[in-house]
């Protein structure tokens, strides 16, 4: 098994997309009413007003109004609302 920085120089030097082989989250916001986010391990906290998911690199915490999962799989979550801040908690 490669080691975590030889892994991501193979992954970099290959061009590959990093999201799939390092198994890294993929947040794509349009505007700031809808958020797809791949890659994901799990719910943490949910409400209208903040939503708490897990991932790989830690928790990804979205705070808005009338935040609402539109669409849950096991590859991906939707989140529509009016999203006002996103950021990964330490």
């Amino acid at each position: 098994m490669l080691g975590g920085g030889l892994k991501r120089g193979f992954v970099n030097a290959l061009e590959l997309p990093k999201e799939v082989i390092l198994n890294l989250p993929l947040i794509s916001l349009t505007g700031k009413e809808e958020l797809v986010i791949e890659n994901y391990k799990g719910i943490v906290e949910y409400s209208e007003e903040v939503i708490r998911i897990s991932t790989a690199v830690g928790v990804l915490r979205v705070q808005g109004k009338g935040l609402l999962l539109k669409q849950l799989t096991s590859e991906c979550i939707v989140i529509t609302g009016s999203v006002e801040n996103m950021a990964f908690l330490t």
